[in-house]
């Protein structure tokens, strides 16, 4: 709930200095602070995050928080960051995602064909397709991700989505993204993450140092030493890694700074 609260603070504050900002094309060329608000469709019969039951990492709520830049209306590159949790106490759990985007424009380009006559309607009155209110994004891009409860997962990831803005004022907008990740875990399933131990995966499957296979429940801190093997002898590991993906359609409002371009 703090988390929630958190976001909802930081989201009015940025409604606020965009309505209090003075008018601009902000599309034109400037950067933004965008926050959003989403669920999580996390996808995998793969990645096992409980020890007791062998249940994989779960959907749920899924804030992200971008700053980027964008370049005359045609492009731009952004740094994101986002998450998902999950559960209560012990069973907290949850992933996170850290990486940037390059962002495209598409409908810029149709300034070149659109007349320049032709209006639209805007909240500042009638506006020509330049300043049209609204814009399309597609993005693509990847970065680090990490996801666990009582075992846990990291690797890299590739992300491509689409996205919506329509600006309220020109220095404000609301909008949906519409973002897919597609994780590439390490095939490696931590037990101990600080201590850097774990068990090789094969999928789903994990196996220890003595190759045999290990099924649940399995502590979290083995009986037996010597089972787990080190990260630091993940060549050792040449399984198959945990199969999942992510899509997390959202809610953002964005504040935007104008270049003035």
């Amino acid at each position: 709930m703090r988390s929630r609260s958190l976001f909802a603070s930081l989201s009015v504050l940025v409604a606020a200095v965009a309505l209090w900002s003075q008018p601009a094309a902000a599309r034109h060329g400037g950067l933004y602070l965008e926050m959003g608000a989403g669920y999580g469709v996390f996808d995998s019969t793969e990645v096992v995050v409980d020890h007791d039951n062998g249940n994989v990492a779960s959907s749920s709520f899924a804030p992200t928080l971008k700053f980027g830049v964008n370049l005359f209306g045609w492009a731009g590159v952004e740094a994101v960051a986002s998450g998902h949790y999950w559960g209560l106490g012990a069973d907290l759990g949850g992933g996170a995602y850290g990486g940037g985007n390059v962002r495209l424009t598409p409908l810029e380009a149709l300034t070149y064909v659109i007349p320049q006559d032709f209006t639209l309607w805007s909240p500042q009155g009638e506006v020509t397709w330049k300043d049209r209110p609204f814009d399309l994004g597609v993005s693509f891009g990847g970065g680090y991700t990490i996801i666990g409860e009582d075992y846990a997962y990291q690797g890299s990831y590739f992300q491509w989505g689409i996205d919506a803005k329509f600006f309220v004022t020109p220095n404000f907008a609301i909008g949906i993204d519409l973002p897919f990740r597609a994780p590439t875990y390490q095939p490696f399933r931590y037990t101990n993450f600080s201590e850097g131990d774990g068990l090789c995966t094969d999928g789903k499957d994990a196996f220890s140092r003595s190759g045999l296979a290990v099924g649940f429940p399995w502590p979290v801190q083995p009986q037996r030493p010597g089972d787990e093997f080190n990260a630091a002898d993940l060549s050792s590991c040449s399984g198959d890694p945990p199969a999942a993906s992510l899509f997390t359609p959202s809610f953002t409002i964005a504040g935007v700074f104008d270049f003035g371009v």
